[in-house]
C-alpha cells in the first residue's frame, strides 16, 4: 500500500488529519522501510508436482545417460524506461515474505537470450525478439 493512499485511509477510519511526512516518520520508528518489491514469478502446485515427479523418475540415471542431455534456458532482459516498480513496506527480515512480492505475468518490451550446455560443452549465446513459437526451438 503506497502512503498516500494509507493516509487517506487513516483521515476517514480516524477522523483525524495526518500528514505524510508523519506517516513516514511513524513508519520508520516502528523499524519498517520502503523497498522495491522482489520479483516472483508463478508457480503452481501443478508444477510443483510434475517437477517432482520429474525428479524422482531420474534418481538412478547414469552419468552416461545425463550425457546425452542437453540443457537449454533463456533469460528475458525487459527494456523499461521510468519508475514502474512496486515499493512496499516491511521490515529488513521480511524480503522473502509473499505479500512483498511483485507478481511478474507480462512483458512490455524484451530481449530473449537463449544457450545451451552439453556433457561436452557449450553452445553459442542467441538473441531473439518478438515471440518464440515451438518451431523456433527446433532444429532441423
Amino acid at each position: 500500500m503506497a502512503v498516500t493512499a494509507l493516509v487517506i485511509w487513516a483521515r476517514q477510519s480516524f477522523g483525524k488529519s495526518v500528514s505524510v511526512a508523519s506517516t513516514r516518520r511513524y513508519i520508520k520508528s516502528c523499524g519498517y522501510a520502503f523497498y522495491k518489491a522482489r520479483r516472483k514469478p508463478f508457480l503452481t502446485s501443478s508444477n510443483k508436482r510434475r517437477r517432482v515427479v520429474w525428479a524422482k523418475s531420474h534418481l538412478s540415471w547414469t552419468s552416461s545417460q545425463w550425457k546425452k542431455v542437453l540443457g537449454t534456458d533463456e533469460s528475458i532482459f525487459e527494456v523499461s524506461y521510468g519508475n514502474i516498480g512496486r515499493k512496499v513496506i516491511r521490515k529488513k527480515d521480511e524480503a522473502n515474505v509473499p505479500s512483498c512480492y511483485k507478481r511478474v505475468v507480462h512483458k512490455e518490451c524484451s530481449v530473449i537470450v537463449w544457450g545451451f550446455l552439453a556433457a561436452n560443452g557449450v553452445g553459442n549465446l542467441l538473441f531473439c525478439t518478438g515471440t518464440i513459437k515451438t518451431p523456433d526451438y527446433t532444429c532441423s
